[in-house]
C-alpha cells in the first residue's frame, strides 16, 4: 500500500495486491491508512476462501468484505459458485431444448439472467420488446396508424412473454371484440397488425409459429353500391357549404371530382399542391403507387380561398395542426342535414332496403360516373389509382336501365 499526500491537504491510498488495483482519496492520512489496510486484509482473506466458505457467506458478508466486484477481481465468481448446479444443467441443454423452454421452466431453472450469464439463447422477449423491434424495421407507409394499432395490442399483451401468448388468448380477445359490437372488418385490421408482429417474431426465432393466422374472423365487409342521385348530391354539397367546419365543402368536392381516398386527401399538404398544373402528385397512395391527381376549376377556386405557404396540412386539426382533421362529426352532421342516411335502412324482414352512405361511397360514385360516361376500365383504374382492373370492377356497375337495354337488344338480335 502507498499513501500519497496532495497540496490541498488530502491523502490518496493506493493498494496493489494479488492483481487488484484500487485507489481512494481521504481527508486525513489516518483514514487513508485504515482503508488501505482493511482492503489488503480483505483481499488476503478472500484469496484464501474455499468454495464451501464462499457458499456460506451471506450477501451482507460479501458486501462488508468489498462486494462481489472485489471477489470477481480476485478471480472468485460468487454468482457462478452459488448457481453451479443450475449452470451445469443449463449447459447440458441442446439448442433445440433451450428454444423449447416455456417461461415458467426458465424461471424454475434460475431465471433468464442465469441463462444469459451462461451465454445461452432463450426466447424470453416480451410482446412489447418484439413490437418495438418490429416497428423499428418498418419501412412502409402509414406508420402512424401502425403504431396506434400496435399500442392497442401492447396494452393487452405488452409485458407478457411472447411465447406465452397462445391461440386461446387471442381467440378470447377477438370474441370479446365481436361481443362488444365491433365489425369484423375493424377486428381484422387489428388482427392483421398482431399477425405481422408474430410473423416477424417467427422470422427471428422468437416463436415456433404464427398462432394468429389460425384465428379466423368472418369478414362482413362488402363493396357498397350506394351512389348519390343528382338531388342527393346537391343536398349534400349544400349541407357541406353550411357546415360548421369551413373546409368540408372543399374536401367533399375533391372526393367527388377526383375519386381520391379520404386518407389521401386529409394528408395533403399545401406544399403538395401545384397551383400552376392544378393538381398534386401522391407519392404514398394506399397501394404504394405514386399517381397524379388533377383538380377541376371549382376545386382550385376553393383551394385558393385557403391557400397557405409552407408544409402545413390542407385539412389540419384545430387542436393539433400536425394531425389531419377528424371529420366524423361534421360528416355525420352534413348527412343528417342532407337527409342522407348514415345507417343501413332495413326492410321489415331485416334485409337492406337502402344502404348507408359513407365517405368512401364518394369514390365509388366517381368510378361509376366514369363508367357511365363510357370510359374504359383501364382509364378508370388509372384515375382512381387502382393497382389492378379487378379492383376497378368492384366499383363499376352498369345502371339497371342500361342492363335492360342491352338484354332487350340481344333478344331482338335473336328474333325473340
Amino acid at each position: 500500500m502507498y499513501i500519497r499526500s496532495f497540496k490541498n491537504g488530502t491523502f490518496r491510498a493506493d493498494v496493489r495486491l494479488k492483481g487488484v488495483t484500487k485507489v481512494k482519496t481521504f481527508p486525513t492520512k489516518v483514514s487513508a491508512q485504515e482503508w488501505g489496510e482493511q482492503l489488503e486484509e480483505n483481499i488476503r482473506i478472500i484469496s484464501s476462501l474455499s468454495t464451501d466458505a464462499v457458499l456460506s457467506l451471506s450477501d451482507d458478508d460479501i458486501e462488508s468484505m468489498g462486494g462481489a466486484e472485489l471477489f470477481q477481481k480476485i478471480g472468485i465468481d460468487v454468482f457462478s459458485i452459488r448457481n453451479a448446479d443450475k449452470l451445469r444443467i443449463i449447459n447440458k441443454l441442446t439448442k433445440k431444448e433451450l428454444l423449447q423452454l416455456m417461461p415458467e421452466e426458465i424461471e424454475s431453472m434460475g431465471g433468464s439472467k442465469l441463462f444469459l450469464y451462461a451465454g445461452k439463447r432463450i426466447r424470453n422477449k416480451t410482446f412489447r420488446e418484439v413490437s418495438d423491434e418490429y416497428i423499428n424495421q418498418w419501412g412502409k407507409k402509414d406508420i402512424v396508424n401502425q403504431v396506434l394499432r400496435l399500442n392497442y395490442w401492447c396494452d393487452i399483451y405488452g409485458e407478457r412473454v411472447i411465447t406465452d401468448i397462445d391461440i386461446f388468448d387471442i381467440r378470447e380477445h377477438i370474441d370479446l371484440l365481436i361481443n362488444n359490437g365491433q365489425r369484423s372488418a375493424t377486428i381484422n385490421r387489428k388482427k392483421a397488425v398482431l399477425s405481422s408482429v408474430f410473423k416477424y417474431a417467427l422470422s427471428r426465432g422468437y416463436v415456433d409459429e404464427n398462432v394468429v393466422t389460425n384465428v379466423v374472423v368472418t369478414n362482413d365487409a362488402k363493396v357498397r353500391d350506394r351512389v348519390l342521385s343528382q338531388d342527393e348530391r346537391e343536398r349534400l354539397l349544400f349541407a357541406c357549404k353550411n357546415s360548421k367546419w369551413n373546409k368540408l365543402y372543399l374536401l367533399v368536392l375533391m372526393a367527388l371530382t377526383t375519386g381520391a381516398r379520404r386518407g389521401e386527401l386529409l394528408n395533403l399538404r399545401w406544399s403538395d399542391i401545384d397551383f400552376e398544373l392544378n393538381g398534386t402528385q401522391l407519392s404514398t397512395s394506399k397501394n404504394g403507387l405514386s399517381r397524379i391527381i388533377l383538380f377541376p376549376g371549382i376545386v382550385m377556386s376553393e383551394l385558393r380561398k385557403y391557400q397557405e405557404i409552407g408544409k402545413g396540412l390542407v385539412f389540419s386539426s384545430e387542436l393539433n395542426p400536425d394531425r389531419p382533421k377528424d371529420i366524423r362529426t361534421v360528416w355525420a352532421a352534413a348527412l343528417k342535414v342532407a337527409d342522407i342516411s348514415g345507417k343501413d335502412i332495413l326492410n321489415s324482414d331485416g334485409s337492406v332496403k337502402l344502404e348507408k352512405f359513407t365517405f368512401h361511397c364518394l369514390r365509388h360514385g366517381f368510378c361509376t360516373a366514369l363508367s357511365d360516361s363510357g370510359k374504359e376500365l383501364s382509364q378508370i383504374a388509372e384515375m382512381a389509382g387502382h393497382k389492378s382492373i379487378q379492383t376497378t370492377m368492384r366499383y363499376v356497375h352498369q345502371d339497371k336501365r342500361e342492363k335492360q337495354k342491352i338484354v332487350d337488344e340481344l333478344a331482338r338480335v335473336f328474333n325473340l
